[in-house]
């Protein structure tokens, strides 16, 4: 934009050179002044060089505390990193450093959870940000329950607090994303499981899982205390078995986990049309699968026990006598080593149970040769998960044999142990005949019966086994008895007895009993009267065979 000072015209008019300039006013600003502005000018300049000075001694004081905490902050990364836990970018932040703490083979829920962001504090230090994810630190609490009394029970550790080293939170993390998990996964598997009493309670939150009539198993998801001041707990008897189960369960989790990454890792399968079913993984199951095999142990040792106990305190010259052996590990070649222990925990378990009859062998050429009652007790995984049993009485030759042939395989307990009282009855009954000679006892077709010509009559001995109800202190205690019973007959294919077992015993006619139990020593009185005296059974057949 050009200016204009006059028209054209009036340039015209006045020629060149006719205008001049002058002034109007002398200027109002003195030398003084114009020396102050000076000084003014140079104090502005000495200021500002001050503020600028200070502005860049903030700026480094600043930069100092910065590099500091980028250090501090870094240190703590390299830290983590050293620890082991898996640092990378946040998806969503790609400036944003997070630390994986989860497991790469679990379910897709709980591996998306398990990302943490690794922010700074203005300090330098780190924390840890999880997201929407609860930061409620959690733990699977196992309690075992007898007649409605907690007599085991995990405990709960103290939560880390906020302030710990971020490698203690992140530890806290993965143990209750872990949790989480084992907590899901146990609520899927207990759908399954409603045929072995397992039951899902909504209302309380918890799954139980029976171990017996009497004795439960209860498990919860509970968040982690931070009182310092937690009541201790007194030592429980089932503290252990809880202990165990719980750790038992994590173990399994680990296992499931391992197992998809071989899947996952080995050759695919050819393609086809149908969907491969996600199945529960086998956590309460291989619980379930263990402690009946145990059961199994623990009922042989009490029915067996007691069973050679009452015979010992009897004085028999040749008492029982049995082992129990569990059998070797079975192989899983096709298994890293860690599977295959784990495996070889929880399936295809076996104990073998021998049971000693000391009995001469016909055609036999050692006089102590035994006839052994062998218990082979085997529990799988599946499809069932409770033991199986099969029985053998060897040598082929043991009279037994021939008079009690055992089953070749039993499903119950049960079957099992009246078995063994029908075996033991009739091994006493063998035992006895031999000793007697011609003029002894005879064995009948019966095996736990004996019979013996005496003038015009015949008298019989039974030798009964089985179990007894104790009563007094132990009431509902279970113990072993062994009971010897001498009858008149009035032939040998005639009735038994004066009273035919219905009434009281005739003269000559009589019954002794010995019973060992729980907590029970040989030759203590029952309130009942069972178990008396414990005379030897020898003795209780010289009587019996006393004509009146």
């Amino acid at each position: 934009m050009r200016l204009v000072s006059m028209s054209p015209a009036l340039r015209e008019a006045a020629g060149m050179g006719t205008l001049g300039a002058d002034k109007t006013q002398a200027s109002r600003v003195t030398d003084q002044q114009k020396q102050e502005n000076k000084k003014v000018a140079k104090g502005w300049k000495a200021s500002n060089l001050n503020k600028t000075v200070d502005s860049i001694l903030a700026s480094a004081t600043r930069l100092e505390k910065e590099i500091d905490a980028e250090t501090k902050y870094w240190e703590q990364v390299l830290a983590v990193s050293e620890s082991g836990w898996a640092v990378c970018r946040m998806p969503q932040e790609k400036h944003t450093l997070g630390v994986r703490f989860g497991f790469a083979e679990a379910a897709p829920a709980f591996r998306n959870r398990s990302l943490a962001a690794l922010r700074r504090n203005p300090d330098g230090s780190i924390y840890l940000d999880q997201g929407i994810t609860s930061k409620e630190p959690q733990y699977l609490r196992v309690r075992i329950e007898t007649h409605g009394i907690t007599t085991g029970e995990t405990i709960l550790p103290k939560a880390v607090p906020e302030d710990a080293p971020i490698q203690d939170l992140i530890f806290q993390a993965r143990n209750t994303i872990f949790a989480a998990e084992l907590w899901q996964e146990l609520h899927r598997e207990s759908r399954n499981l409603a045929s072995y009493g397992v039951e899902s309670h909504s209302t309380n939150d918890t799954i139980t899982c029976p171990l017996s009539p009497t004795k439960y198993i209860i498990l919860d998801l509970q968040p982690l205390p931070n009182d310092p001041f937690r009541p201790v707990l007194g030592k429980r008897p089932d503290s252990y078995l809880a202990t165990a189960v719980h750790l038992m369960l994590h173990l399994l989790l680990s296992l499931a986990h391992r197992q998809n990454h071989r899947k996952r890792t080995a050759p695919p399968p050819p393609i086809s049309h149908t969907q491969r079913p996600n199945q529960a993984y086998h956590l309460l199951r291989s619980v379930i699968t263990r402690l009946s095999h145990e059961s199994s142990i623990s009922s042989l040792h009490s029915l067996l026990a007691p069973l050679c106990n009452t015979l010992a305190s009897s004085s028999h010259p040749h008492p029982l006598s049995y082992t129990i052996t569990p059998s070797s590990t079975p192989q899983f070649p096709h298994l890293p080593t860690p599977e295959r222990i784990l495996t070889s925990l929880v399936d295809r378990l076996e104990s073998v149970t021998v049971l000693h009859f000391p009995i001469p062998i016909p055609a036999s050429e050692e006089p102590h040769t035994q006839t052994t009652l062998t218990i082979q007790s085997l529990t799988s995984l599946l499809p069932f998960s409770k033991p199986t049993f099969r029985l053998a009485l060897t040598p082929p030759t043991s009279p037994l044999a021939g008079i009690c042939p055992p089953p070749q395989l039993l499903g119950e307990w049960s079957q099992v142990k009246e078995y063994v009282f029908w075996a033991v009855g009739c091994w006493l009954g063998v035992r006895f005949a031999d000793e007697g000679g011609e003029e002894g006892w005879r064995l009948t077709t019966q095996g736990n019966v004996l019979r013996r010509g005496m003038g015009d009559g015949v008298k019989q001995v039974s030798f009964e086994v089985g179990e007894v109800r104790e009563v007094g202190e132990k009431e509902g205690g279970v113990g072993i008895k062994i009971a010897v019973r001498w009858e008149w007959m009035k032939g040998v294919d005639g009735e038994v007895g004066n009273g035919n077992g219905k009434g009281g015993l005739g003269i000559g006619e009589g019954v002794r009993e010995w019973v060992v139990g729980e907590g029970k020593g040989p030759g203590e009185t029952n309130a009942n009267g069972v178990g008396k005296g414990f005379e030897m059974i020898r003795q209780v057949l010289e009587e019996a065979g006393k004509v009146g």
